[in-house]
């Protein structure tokens, strides 16, 4: 008896039904992947956009936050809808915030900076879904601050030194308030001209003192400085616990003791540290 080698036609057709089976379980699986590799794709693109944006806002001071609250942007390349980039709509929120510790009695404020990447996604149905991606980060209010302040006046307006009682040096003042408590270091600089010395003796003296928020007394040491010995002028003031939350203003202000000559200012600088108390 001859062995029968052929397929019979439902063999053949189990055959069909068992390959095709087969290969739509490839093809779901290999679509499925794709998918998922996309997803991950516009993930990825999202959160690589958010971190930009990040990066770029806390490269910023504190204070060059200060007047920012909200920034919306699209961050968008042109999706032609066969595997083409999505956009992307990006936003940064700014706020402020304090870190508080009660036992102590501190307050310190802090930039919180959130961005928000945001995007649509089509799932394998063809359904589409809106994306989030959120990265945050702080930007610490700074332990120390410093303001500087140059004049040097022309030979006419050059302003000079009253005899007897203290007056304001023209434009050497600096204001600050900040919202918490600070110690100041306030550094000044003064260099003269002997406009006239006629009558002066080598006794004579100019005075300066750092003067806060309007007092009459000086600050720390009141320098004394003999007019005709010493042409240039240094001090450095401490000055504890300065309220926050309160406007301040630093004055340097001289006179000499003598009505004799005419004593005037060539150039000077104010230099302000502060530090958290």
């Amino acid at each position: 008896m001859k062995r029968k080698n052929s397929f019979t036609l439902l063999e053949i057709i189990v055959s069909i039904i068992i390959v095709g089976i087969g290969l739509s379980t490839i093809i779901v699986v290999f679509m499925g992947g794709r998918f998922m590799l996309k997803q991950a794709e516009n993930k990825s693109r999202a959160t690589s956009i958010a971190a930009q944006k990040l990066e770029e806002y806390l490269t910023k001071s504190f204070t060059g936050l200060g007047g920012l609250t909200q920034l919306t942007q699209t961050y968008s390349d042109v999706d032609t809808g066969g595997g083409g980039e999505i956009p992307v709509d990006w936003r940064v929120d700014i706020s402020t915030k304090w870190e508080t510790n009660t036992s102590l009695g501190i307050r310190i404020p802090y930039k919180f900076i959130e961005v928000t990447a945001s995007y649509n996604e089509e799932n394998p149905s063809g359904a589409v879904q809106r994306r989030i991606v959120k990265l945050a980060n702080i930007v610490p209010f700074p332990y120390m601050h410093s303001q500087t302040l140059n004049i040097e006046p022309s030979s006419g307006s050059a302003p000079g030194v009253p005899a007897g009682a203290y007056q304001s040096i023209n434009g050497l003042s600096l204001s600050f308030n900040y919202p918490v408590n600070k110690d100041v270091m306030v550094i000044y600089n003064i260099s003269i001209h002997i406009d006239n010395d006629t009558g002066i003796t080598p006794v004579d003296t100019i005075y300066t003192g750092c003067f806060l928020d309007g007092k009459t007394t000086a600050e720390g040491t009141e320098t004394r400085t003999p007019i005709s010995m010493q042409p240039f002028i240094s001090n450095v003031v401490g000055l504890s616990g300065i309220s926050a939350d309160t406007n301040h203003t630093i004055q340097i202000k001289w006179k000499k003791d003598t009505a004799a000559g005419n004593i005037k200012l060539k150039e000077a600088n104010i230099i302000i540290v502060s530090t958290e108390r």
